[in-house]
C-alpha cells in the first residue's frame, strides 16, 4: 500500500504547533498553580484592583510594601482604609523593580508587559483570572492564600464565605423568584455569567438580561428595559458625583417613573470576585422581601 507522507513544510508547521501548544499548556499549568516558596514571601506587590483585595485581606501584617493606586481610592476599592503606608503602584516596571519583590501578584488581563518583565527577571508572579462565580472566588483565594504562606488562613475565609452563603440562600429558598435587571452607565448589563450576575442569583431573583439575549455583558436601550418589565432595577453607580452622559441613561425619566423599585449599588461592590461583595446580596434580598411584602396576594 503507497503511503502518502506530508511534505516537509507541513511537518515542521505541525512541529511548531505541537511546540506551541506544549509551551501554552505549561504557562496555564504554571498561572494555575502559582509560584511556590520555601519561605512565605516577605515582600509582596500587587498590581491589579481585584488581587489588592485579595492581598489585603489575607496577608500577614508588613507582608506587603505595594498595590495598585486603585486599591486607595474609595470609589473603587473596598479596603481602600487598609492601604495606608504602602507604597501605590500603576502596574509599571519602573515602578516594581526597585521595590525588590519577591512575589508578584497580577491579573491575566492587565499589566501585561510588566508581567512580562517580572518573569524574564526570574521574579516570581501569581496571575488570577477575573471571578465569575463563587467558585472562582474560591480558586482565587486559595491560589492567594498558598502564595502568601496562609493557607490555613484562606480555608477559613472560604469557610467563612460559603457559611454566609448558605444562610442567604436559606432567605430566598422556596420563594419565587423576582424580575431584576442590572443596569449601568451607557446602557449597558450583566447576564447571569458575570459575579454580578451570580449576585442577582443568590439574591433570589431572576435576571431578565436573558430576555434580551445578554449571558454576559451587552446594551440595552430604554425601551427595551421597559419592555422587559423588571420589578427591580439595580443601577451600578460610579462616582456618584460625577455626573456624565453614559449615566445619563440610568437616570432617564422613563425609567425612573416606570419601574416598580430602584436600587443604587456602588459599582465597587461587585467589581471584584471577594467575600466583601455578600453584602450587596444581603441588602437586595432585603429589598425584595419588603417587595414581596407589598405585593397583592
Amino acid at each position: 500500500m503507497m503511503r502518502i507522507l506530508p511534505e516537509q513544510g507541513s511537518v515542521a508547521r505541525i512541529m511548531q504547533l505541537s511546540k506551541s501548544i506544549a509551551i501554552l499548556l505549561a504557562g496555564l499549568i504554571s498561572t494555575l498553580a502559582g509560584p511556590a516558596f520555601a519561605e512565605p514571601p516577605g515582600r509582596v506587590v500587587s498590581m491589579n484592583l481585584c488581587t489588592d483585595q485579595l492581598v489585603l485581606m489575607l496577608a500577614d501584617p508588613g507582608q506587603v510594601v505595594s498595590v495598585s493606586y486603585l486599591a486607595a481610592r474609595a470609589q473603587d476599592s473596598l479596603l481602600a482604609n487598609q492601604t495606608e503606608g504602602l507604597i501605590l503602584n500603576h502596574g509599571q516596571a519602573e515602578e516594581v523593580l526597585p521595590l525588590k519583590p519577591d512575589l508578584v501578584v497580577a491579573g491575566i488581563y492587565t499589566t501585561r508587559f510588566t508581567v512580562q518583565i517580572m518573569k524574564q527577571r526570574s521574579i516570581p508572579v501569581l496571575d488570577l483570572p477575573p471571578a465569575e462565580n463563587f467558585e472562582d472566588v474560591r480558586s482565587n483565594i486559595r491560589a492567594v492564600a498558598m502564595a502568601l504562606g496562609v493557607k490555613e488562613r484562606g480555608e477559613a475565609l472560604i469557610t467563612q464565605m460559603d457559611q454566609r452563603i448558605s444562610d442567604l440562600s436559606a432567605r430566598v429558598s422556596g420563594q419565587p423568584q423576582s424580575r431584576a435587571l442590572i443596569y449601568r452607565a451607557g446602557g449597558y448589563t450583566l447576564g447571569p455569567d458575570t459575579f454580578a450576575g451570580a449576585l442577582l442569583t443568590l439574591a433570589g431573583y431572576r435576571n431578565v438580561a436573558t430576555d434580551y439575549g445578554v449571558q454576559k455583558w451587552g446594551a440595552v436601550p430604554v425601551e427595551a428595559v421597559l419592555q422587559l418589565k423588571p420589578e427591580l432595577l439595580v443601577v451600578g453607580v460610579y462616582r456618584q458625583n460625577a455626573p456624565s452622559l453614559a449615566r445619563d441613561v440610568t437616570e432617564h425619566p422613563a425609567l425612573r417613573h416606570r419601574m416598580p423599585r430602584i436600587v443604587e449599588v456602588p459599582t465597587r461592590h461587585w467589581a471584584c470576585g471577594t467575600p466583601a461583595a455578600l453584602d450587596i446580596v444581603e441588602r437586595l434580598i432585603d429589598q425584595r422581601e419588603s417587595f414581596l411584602a407589598k405585593r397583592p396576594s
